[in-house]
């Protein structure tokens, strides 16, 4: 049993330094989450309209659904409900492509949105990179991923494959 009750089945070795890590990267996984959330309400938009809003502008616009759920890591109904919202309040408009596929693109109200709200964000995480140091950011750039990556293989062994 570990320290927090939890039955741990990991057969190499756990290390203090090893939890120590683990519950680190959790804190600071939820605060950034928080923050988003934050503001994201701030904005007056849900987490996923704010997170199309973003993949919008940073991807450009004309995106299909498919490709918002891609970079958003949303589910297809989820983003489908932030579209028909946004489209409702006039932020976006839907366009029919090529077979099934939807484009989404931003209105003049949307434009101003990502402007008022979005690139504001933008901004402080650009800020937030720049108060870390050269080093600092070279080591987030190569480990977070890698991370990601050997965190996203453990979990679906353990049958949570998307």
């Amino acid at each position: 049993m570990s320290d927090l009750g939890l039955t741990m089945r990991w057969e190499a070795p756990m290390t203090t330094d090893l939890l120590s890590l683990q519950k680190t990267i959790n804190a600071a996984s939820k605060r950034i989450e928080e923050a988003y959330h934050r503001a994201a309400h701030a904005a007056g938009l849900s987490d996923s309209a704010f997170d199309i809003l973003y993949a919008l502008h940073v991807a450009g616009e004309g995106c299909s659904q498919r490709q918002l759920c891609e970079l958003c890591f949303t589910r297809k109904q989820t983003v489908n409900s932030a579209i028909k919202r946004l489209q409702q309040n006039g932020t976006v408009r839907v366009e029919t492509g090529p077979g099934r596929a939807t484009h989404i693109f931003l209105t003049e109200r949307g434009r101003e949105l990502v402007t008022n709200r979005v690139t504001p964000i933008i901004d402080a995480e650009m800020a937030a990179l720049d108060a870390l140091s050269p080093q600092q950011r070279t080591t987030l750039s190569t480990g977070l991923p890698r991370y990601a990556d050997a965190l996203v293989n453990a979990l679906d062994g353990t049958g949570g494959r998307r």
